[in-house]
This record gives structure tokens, C-alpha cells and sequence, in this order.
């Protein structure tokens, strides 16, 4: 009986190292990225003068951690580089977010990722997305400044 006793102080001196050593919830890690095929929906931005196209990594998105990638494009196809967008993971249907907030790169003229998404229950999914900062005018080198939204929409299984 002793030595059961001390099998159970050792395993649990043992979590509480571990825990003490760094051992505790993982932060989120970037998730793979790989964008393939046609966009999974393309969508107007509220404003009606982008055009967005999006792609889900993986394509059809699961629980866990998730990302994606972002076209947007003028009303001439022109893409729209240099914004600043923030994206937020939405659950309307529970009314609540998540506690991670996704990283916004722009990964070619136009093209911006962002990541991780942590989509952590099975449900519809919203991406409040809004777009601010200056546009270059393609061609002319002008900026404009934009302040614009969008709302992707996704349902993890």
C-alpha cells in the first residue's frame, strides 16, 4: 500500500514539474498553409468597391486551428495591396469569439493571411473583417484611404 502511495505523490510531483517547466497548454501553432483550387467564396466588401476572394487552410476547415487567405481586388481586378485588416473569429450563434487573435500578414500585393484561426467547436463561423489604412490607386501611385468591411462565412463540421 506504501508503495502506491508514493507512486502517486511521484506522478504528481511529476505533473507539477512538467507544468512548472513549461509543460502547461501549448500556445497556438501556425497551421499549415496550403490554398488550392478556386476561392471557396468570393464576396463584396460592404462598401460594394472590393471584391474579395477567400480560401480556407485546410480547404474544408476543421475544429482546431485553422487559417485563411484573402484576395481583394478593386472594381477593375486590380489587386489592393498594402491595407491593414483585422479579423475576427465570430460564433454567432453563441454570441462569442475566440481568445486567440489571428495575425494578419500580406503575403503578395493583395493577397493577406491570416492566422491562427481558432475555430475550437463545430459550428458556423464568421470572420468580422475590417479593412483601414491607404490603398495605392493602381498605376497612378496615389493613395486613397479606405475604411471598408466584409464578413466571410464558414461551417466547421
Amino acid at each position: 500500500m506504501v508503495g502506491k502511495h508514493f507512486l502517486l505523490i511521484g506522478l504528481a510531483a511529476g505533473a507539477l514539474g512538467a507544468s512548472a517547466c513549461g509543460g502547461g497548454p501549448a500556445t497556438p501553432g501556425a497551421p499549415a498553409l496550403v490554398f488550392e483550387g478556386p476561392a471557396a467564396q468570393t464576396m463584396s466588401s460592404a462598401s460594394g468597391s472590393l471584391q474579395i476572394a477567400v480560401w480556407w487552410s485546410p480547404s474544408q476547415p476543421t475544429v482546431g486551428y485553422d487559417a485563411t487567405q484573402l484576395a481583394i481586388t478593386d472594381a477593375g481586378g486590380a489587386p489592393v495591396p498594402g491595407l491593414d485588416l483585422t479579423v475576427i473569429p465570430w460564433m454567432p450563434a453563441h454570441g462569442h469569439g475566440t481568445s486567440v487573435q489571428p495575425t494578419v500578414t500580406e503575403t503578395a500585393p493583395g493577397v493577406y493571411v491570416a492566422t491562427p484561426l481558432d475555430f475550437f467547436m463545430a459550428g458556423t463561423w464568421e470572420l468580422r473583417s475590417s479593412i483601414a489604412g491607404g490603398a495605392s490607386d493602381s498605376g497612378a501611385g496615389d493613395t486613397a484611404a479606405v475604411a471598408d468591411t466584409f464578413v466571410p462565412m464558414v461551417n466547421v463540421p
